[in-house]
């Protein structure tokens, strides 16, 4: 009894101590910093937070350059965490600053094709209708037609890759028709010789010679009767 409660207390101190651990490690923004960018309000993700406990050190007030990378960190993990309204919005805070860099228009790229795909889906799965002709139809093809042309050096290499795959399935296509016409070629020169084999074996076989002893023989029960009574079978001529 005593070692089972010993044993409960260990384990109840090691669960204290992890949620005292958790706590310590959590990090909670100040209501300043919340204020100053109320993107971040609610936001409950330790990556982000982390990021915006940078953002909002005094220390780093007055280093622009590692404030604006930051808000680009910041921007990408909103993204990851499919928070796209708040990644767009950052990345327009930051352009009007006149920041402009790569990783900002692969955010908003991501972003918009985010938003897009919800609400495709929403369309499909809540309103059950389909993309119309008249306006969003022709805005996602000329999205895909515009993503193609933009593949460039990996849309040529999966473009050759694909016609290499094309001309390896005709060849085996090719080979394969080619196998099965030998086949169907083979069996029916097979059959046909068969067939002429037979023939020729019925039309060499000797005739069948009927016996004049069988035909006697064959006929002969029809007059038994009469023979049998007594009477001759020329009887009725004589009466005549």
């Amino acid at each position: 009894m005593n070692q089972s409660i010993f044993f409960i207390s260990i384990i109840v101190m090691i669960m204290v101590s992890q949620f005292t651990f958790a706590d310590e490690n959590r990090i909670e923004l100040k209501k300043g910093c919340i204020k100053d960018y109320p993107l971040v309000a609610n936001e409950t993700d330790p990556d982000l937070l982390k990021i915006y406990s940078q953002i909002c050190d005094n220390k780093n007030k007055k280093n622009s350059e590692l404030k604006n990378e930051l808000f680009i960190q910041a921007a990408q993990r909103f993204q990851q965490l499919d928070k796209n309204l708040k990644a767009l919005q950052l990345v327009d805070h930051l352009r009007k600053q006149n920041i402009q860099r790569t990783a900002l228009t692969d955010v908003t790229f991501l972003a918009g094709v985010g938003i897009a795909q919800s609400s495709l889906q929403h369309m499909r799965n809540n309103e059950l209708r389909y993309l119309n002709t008249e306006m969003t139809y022709p805005a996602a093809k000329q999205l895909s037609e515009s993503i193609r042309t933009s593949l460039g050096i990996l849309d040529a290499s999966a473009s050759k890759s694909a016609s290499k795959v094309e001309m390896q399935n005709t060849t085996k296509n090719k080979k394969s028709t080619k196998e099965a016409a030998k086949k169907l070629t083979s069996s029916h020169y097979s059959s046909n010789k068969k067939t002429q084999l037979s023939r020729s074996k019925s039309m060499n076989s000797p005739p069948v010679k009927t016996s004049i002893r069988t035909v006697i023989t064959a006929i002969k029960p029809q007059n038994t009767t009469s023979t049998a009574s007594g009477s001759s079978p020329f009887s009725s001529f004589k009466n005549n």
